[in-house]
């Protein structure tokens, strides 16, 4: 039988410290706020967070689904990349999960340290995800058969314009306070529910890197809205970052190939680094 895949099992040098995030999440009363901001409906919002700090994303009145997108922020190459993350730590979010980064990098660029909605007895198969994408014009009309009038794509792209990224930089996101199932055993479908999170409700990333963030109310409200119609039953997030006081946990490099590529396929190097011998 094939066993789930697991980057710890396969690999200690990254098995994930939980000790210390128990103690990053734990230290909530020693936090320092540094700011608070409120995104209504049908907008999004860029900011920096610094390495060691985290970010919540709070439900201000109610139900209410959002997209994440985050970059490197002194290297806008470097951003999330939702199939790496999947095939190490899973497509859900949940306390503890990475979201890891592209090709060359591949480290954690954020850690899931708490979440306060949970699934209600008997939905426990349907939780925040990274792999619904988000939300754009396009997908809403092929959708719905109307045209949109907002989506997480256009919010997204205001919330990062002012930064100097543009939309050829927007790739993968983190959904949150969504339910998704991902259980469709036959075709690998995802199947969508109503947000069950309730108004003060959050989910808090630490940075492990400098970040640049962007955040996106979803036009899809609790996740069953029509975004065809207007913004009725769309909600506002509220944004908060905090001083842990923590400073990240290293991450073991990867050795770097490119140098010694060639352009096409040459004899593998010994262990040592030597040329085998003929």
């Amino acid at each position: 039988m094939q066993e789930w895949q697991n980057l710890t099992e396969k690999n200690p040098r990254y098995k994930l410290d939980e000790a210390f995030y128990e103690r990053v999440r734990t230290a909530k009363a020693r936090y320092k706020q540094l700011d608070s901001v409120v995104v209504p409906p049908g907008e999004g919002r860029g900011f920096v967070v610094r390495k060691g700090c985290t970010f919540r994303v709070i439900e201000e009145s109610g139900p209410q689904i959002g997209s994440i997108a985050f970059w490197n922020a002194h290297d806008r190459r470097e951003t999330f990349k939702a199939a790496r993350t999947w095939a190490h730590e899973g497509a859900y979010v949940r306390p503890f999960a990475q979201m890891l980064s592209g090709e060359p990098w591949v480290r954690p660029m954020i850690t899931c340290v708490e979440q306060t909605s949970v699934p209600e007895p008997g939905a426990e198969a349907y939780r925040p995800h990274t792999i619904g994408t988000h939300c754009s014009h396009e997908i809403i009309e092929m959708w719905f058969g109307r045209r949109a009038r907002n989506s997480c794509r256009r919010n997204l792209l205001s919330a990062v314009e002012p930064h100097g990224l543009k939309e050829a930089d927007l790739h993968d996101n983190v959904n949150v306070h969504q339910k998704v199932n991902v259980g469709d055993p036959v075709h690998g479908r995802i199947a969508l529910a109503a947000s069950e999170a309730r108004a003060g409700d959050y989910i808090e990333f630490f940075a492990e890197m400098d970040l640049l963030v962007a955040v996106s109310v979803c036009p899809l409200g609790d996740g069953t809205a029509d975004p065809t119609r207007g913004l009725a039953g769309v909600r506002p997030l509220r944004i908060e970052t905090f001083e842990t006081g923590f400073e990240p946990k290293p991450w073991p490099p990867t050795h770097d190939w490119r140098p010694a590529w060639k352009g096409r396929w040459a004899r593998p190097e010994t262990e040592d680094g030597a040329a085998p011998k003929k």
